[in-house]
């Protein structure tokens, strides 16, 4: 599904708890180049970093599990690699969810930082510098929103990334607790890109005064 030059997109970055905002600049088959709302925003970007994109279609919500490839300070855009698109209007969470979550992997008293870009009810796909080998069992400490969680998980695969090193993490022995408090926090994550999108319609028309406004100053 190829975006449009000119549409306005949520953006879910690791580094703020709510949703920003962009317009797309330029589109291709798999990837996008975007301009965030604010100029200053493109500083909390690095490059393969998730990012969750949001849009609406025909009435339909969307997301995309994207990843930063090159960040232009001086045009103030990013692009994003666009690896999958899943709409989440009137649908349950049967699939790995797109995400974009700061976590620690806690090894030998130490905290390695990591980020997930994905989540399901069964598993995680986790990126980190730290190098672990399939069968690792690791313990890793997330926070959604309110909601802090460590649990285990076991490296089922891995795979070089850029910059490190990507993981395929099973829950290891996990307890129904568990199980529901991850279903409930999938669920209110569904729930807020949902919300965030359809702020998009009564926000649509001042956002695009506002461009144009600043592409006549510039």
């Amino acid at each position: 599904m190829k975006l449009r030059v000119g549409e306005i997109v949520t953006l879910k970055h690791y580094s703020a708890r709510k949703s920003n905002r962009g317009i797309i600049s330029n589109s291709f088959d798999n990837s996008v180049i975007v301009k965030p709302e604010r100029d200053f925003l493109v500083y909390s970007f690095f490059d393969s970093d998730p990012v969750v994109l949001g849009f609406e279609d025909e009435n339909v919500v969307n997301i995309c599990e994207s990843i930063v490839k090159c960040v232009d300070y001086n045009q103030n855009t990013f692009t994003l690699t666009i690896n999958n698109v899943q709409s989440i209007t009137n649908k349950r969470l049967t699939q790995r969810f797109p995400v974009s979550l700061c976590a620690y992997i806690l090894s030998r008293n130490t905290r390695v930082f990591s980020y997930i870009r994905n989540m399901s009810l069964d598993g995680l796909s986790l990126c980190s510098r730290q190098e672990f080998k399939k069968g690792d069992i690791l313990t890793i400490n997330t926070k959604i929103e309110s909601i802090e969680i460590t649990f285990e998980a076991q490296v089922m695969w891995k795979r070089i990334s850029e910059l490190g090193f990507e993981y395929g993490l099973a829950y290891y022995m996990p307890h129904a607790e568990f199980s529901k408090t991850i279903e409930r926090c999938l669920e209110f994550l569904k729930m807020d890109q949902e919300l965030s999108i359809t702020r998009l319609k009564y926000e649509f028309e001042p956002l695009r005064r506002i461009n144009q406004r600043k592409v006549v100053m510039n």
